[in-house]
């Protein structure tokens, strides 16, 4: 699993919260150069521990989730999802007056269309179109990164170098890594385990970051990492300002800077 360092803690710390040997936490990450100097937000890996661990709860493999939009009714969410109405307000029992929806609510959409096109050529689409199957296939942050800028039809250079560092940083480069222990870690639990808006994949973004920077004619998966780094780029281009061939990407995102510490964002 992935830890990331909140503010106070120390590799023995760390070691200790999570019932491991801080030889065994220091030997399965390399890349920290000096145990005794680690920065909040930096991601480490913490090998399993022979302690028994809690388990996620089993979850249904057709429930997904649908943030309400404006303009929506559950009449129209439900058709739109092939369910009766009443399928869909006794899946959301929360939901005091089904008359009465706003827009950001998150509804549970069992059953149905259980099929996603594992490509969108929508761009950006709903936080209920997200998949999460874990990827199982090869290449590494600069390859990924490469596909993610020829599909946007961007310069990949400055992406190459920034992106390396920020993926280093962010899961080790690990196209599976989830953050379940942050701030962020919370809602309903998802096909893959984990509450909804945990960070998820090689740039540990949440599934509504993802969604609504989606790039078309990638993965709607958001552990695939061509498409979860080209959602990041995205992102940092409309969060930050930062240029589409990525000049100034390391001025202005710090974690994809070599030369600065580690510093979410």
């Amino acid at each position: 699993m992935h830890y990331r360092i909140q503010s106070g803690d120390t590799m023995s710390s760390v070691a200790a919260k999570f019932n491991v040997s801080l030889a065994a936490l220091e030997a399965a990450n390399p890349r920290i150069v000096n145990p005794n100097v680690i920065y909040v937000n930096e991601l480490v890996h913490v090998p399993a521990s022979s302690a028994p661990t809690h388990q996620p709860s089993p979850v249904p493999a057709h429930v997904v989730t649908y943030v309400v939009q404006a303009g929506d009714t559950m009449g129209a969410i439900a058709a739109a999802h092939n369910l009766s109405l009443a399928a869909l307000e006794a899946a959301n029992p929360q939901v005091a007056n089904p008359n009465s929806i706003s827009a950001g609510e998150v509804l549970n959409i069992r059953g149905g269309a259980t099929s996603v096109p594992p490509v969108s050529q929508a761009g950006a689409m709903s936080i209920g179109a997200v998949t999460y199957g874990r990827y199982n296939g090869g290449g590494g942050v600069s390859s990924w990164t490469s596909q993610a800028c020829g599909i946007m039809s961007v310069p990949s250079a400055n992406w190459i170098r920034g992106y390396e560092v920020l993926c280093a940083r962010e899961s080790s480069g690990n196209a599976n890594a989830i953050n379940s222990y942050d701030s962020n870690a919370n809602g309903s639990i998802q096909s893959d385990g984990y509450p909804l808006n945990c960070s998820r994949g090689v740039a540990q973004c949440i599934p509504g970051t993802f969604a609504s920077n989606h790039v078309a004619k990638t993965s709607a998966d958001i552990y695939d990492p061509v498409a979860n780094i080209a959602a990041s780029m995205r992102y940092v281009m409309n969060r930050y300002g930062v240029a589409s061939n990525g000049s100034d990407l390391a001025s202005l995102v710090q974690q994809a800077d070599p030369n600065r510490p580690p510093r979410g964002y």
